[in-house]
């Protein structure tokens, strides 16, 4: 009886070692389950990002300018300046535009999208900042701008070199004026915050102020991860250099250093001839 009971407990393993072997072989033969395909996840996101730029395009492209000098065109340049996002704010995407083909711009907006703006749902978020004393309107069922002159003032920039006879030369003079400023931003929209602005060695602009052959001129980002806080223009008449400096932010104290100095500030806020101002609309965007 004891020889018969350990030979019935000892065939359990072999019952168990066989089923295991079965489940095994069944498993063998299921298909292996699919990998996620790595392209289907990246053209969905490139046809997000394609429809966020064609909400902001559309929007950008509907202001329509009016004015008396001949020289201001009726809408923006068609091509924007400098694509942007910035999460950390909840800014999904945004782009730079200009207003003016030749010269330096008459103006600069930026269009971006937030989709909780402040609370109050998916935003488009303007800002709108004049460089010109030419008197204009833009408007369009989101805007009604009208700026009562500049909010840039150029301002003679010492110590800079001659400058070089070749544009090429006169480029790498401006990249090297640049690098003498730095600037801070202090954002009060949500949760107070003080941000050392990060300059673009690349610029977005390059232009010729005047008809003199060795005139110059390239705007410049400083930004705090890829959003713009100011916009800096560098120009050389031909003969000296000068710098001015727009904000792009308004909820926020920029301050701006040239070698290591204070040469321009700004508190939160719109200037009151609307030079600088900013605004937002509802938009639908994914």
């Amino acid at each position: 009886m004891l020889t018969h009971r350990r030979h019935r407990t000892s065939s359990i393993p072999r019952i168990l070692y066989g089923m295991a072997c079965a489940s095994a072989a069944l498993l063998s033969t299921q298909p292996p389950a699919k990998a996620e395909d790595p392209r289907k996840a990246e053209v969905q996101t490139e046809d997000i990002a394609a429809q966020r730029w064609d909400v902001m395009a559309a929007r950008a492209r509907a202001i329509t300018f009016t004015a008396s000098a001949s020289d201001v065109p009726r809408a923006l340049h068609e091509v924007p300046l400098f694509r942007y996002d910035d999460q950390t704010r909840g800014y999904v995407d945004g782009l730079v535009w200009k207003l003016g083909a030749t010269g330096r711009p008459l103006a600069i907006i930026t269009t971006e999208l937030h989709p909780n703006y402040l609370g109050g749902g998916p935003r488009v978020v303007y800002d709108f900042l004049s460089l010109s004393e030419a008197r204009f309107v833009g408007r369009s069922s989101d805007v009604n701008w009208q700026p009562g002159g500049a909010a840039v003032r150029m301002t003679p920039l010492a110590a800079a070199p001659d400058p070089a006879a070749t544009a090429i030369g006169r480029l790498s003079q401006i990249k090297s004026q640049t690098r003498r400023f730095t600037a801070t931003q202090h954002i009060t929209e949500t949760d107070p915050t003080l941000v050392q602005l990060r300059l673009l060695p690349k610029e977005i602009d390059r232009y010729q102020p005047s008809n003199n052959p060795r005139a110059d001129g390239a705007a410049f980002l400083l930004v705090n991860g890829r959003n713009p806080g100011l916009i800096l223009f560098i120009e050389t008449d031909g003969a000296a250099w000068s710098y001015g400096v727009g904000r792009l932010s308004m909820p926020s104290t920029l301050t701006l250093l040239l070698d290591d100095a204070v040469v321009w500030s700004k508190p939160p806020g719109r200037e009151s001839d609307a030079s600088y101002t900013a605004s937002n609309a509802t938009a639908r965007f994914p």
